[in-house]
């Protein structure tokens, strides 16, 4: 048993559950999303290495949901501007980690425009139509709805900077699965997660041959994604409220990019 992957996956599975902030860029921040695709795509060639890697991440994961899933929207509701602030200084202190992971010692014209590129699919995964698939009943066409959504949310639960907790909101599937997820609802959430299952199958398989083939341009893109994921974030907050609770969300930020920038120091 690795107690830090437990902790990771308890961190990260928090961080999901706040409107804006990505499960992917947190896992790319601490250092185990390399890991978390290769065990996913190549599971069937190191069984025992990737089923307990995967297992002790779940239930470190699993824990957060269960547990925190109501005092971090509490958090999130009440302190929405801290809560944004906090998570931004922790992106931007994991941004060095991302960038050292595409091999560049010196930015060329490409690696900028493949740095546009993951900003541009960041831009246009907000312009998703909202309520796309609101439908929460019990009938034939609800749990169609419901697995169409969860590969979709496979999306964003697989690539850095797309955040889950946001695409629930604009498929208009969020109070449907997190209510379930509140209640033990297995069946009121199993569709959701047959096509979450489904689509994380197929693109970490391409992301893992992805990154070992052209590692450049795929995590320049990552790193896109990651920073686009700030614009997001920065979206969903609301404006500050005068001087001084300016001041403590800066030192929250603050608070956030030294916590990382020590985690990726321990890392190493």
């Amino acid at each position: 048993m690795e107690p830090m992957i437990l902790m990771k996956g308890f961190l990260i599975g928090a961080s999901m559950l706040i409107p804006g902030v990505s499960g992917g860029t947190m896992a790319m921040i601490f250092g185990i999303y390399d890991r978390l695709i290769s065990s996913i795509s190549s599971f069937m060639k190191h069984k025992k290495e990737s089923a307990l890697f995967l297992l002790q991440f779940v239930i470190g994961a699993g824990a957060a949901f269960l547990i925190l899933a109501g005092p971090m929207a509490a958090l999130s509701r009440n302190f929405p501007r801290e809560m944004a602030f906090f998570v931004i200084g922790a992106i931007v202190g994991g941004i060095p980690v991302i960038y050292k992971e595409t091999k560049v010692k010196k930015l060329s014209i490409y690696s900028l425009i493949y740095l546009a590129i993951g900003l541009l699919l960041v831009v246009l995964s907000g312009m998703m139509p909202r309520n796309l698939f609101s439908a929460g009943d019990s009938s034939l066409m609800g749990f169609v709805f419901q697995f169409i959504a969860g590969i979709l949310g496979a999306l964003a639960l697989v690539l850095p900077g797309i955040s889950f907790s946001s695409m629930l909101y604009m498929m208009g599937v969020y109070e449907t699965i997190f209510g379930a997820i509140g209640n033990r609802d297995v069946m009121g959430v199993l569709p959701f997660a047959l096509g979450c299952i489904l689509g994380i199958l197929l693109l970490t398989r391409f992301l893992e041959i992805a990154m070992k083939k052209y590692p450049h341009p795929t995590y320049m893109i990552i790193l896109g994604f990651v920073i686009g994921s700030i614009g997001d974030i920065i979206a969903e907050m609301p404006g500050l409220a005068g001087i001084w609770n300016t001041l403590f969300c800066i030192v929250l930020a603050a608070v956030g990019f030294i916590c990382i920038r020590l985690l990726s120091r321990y890392e190493e």
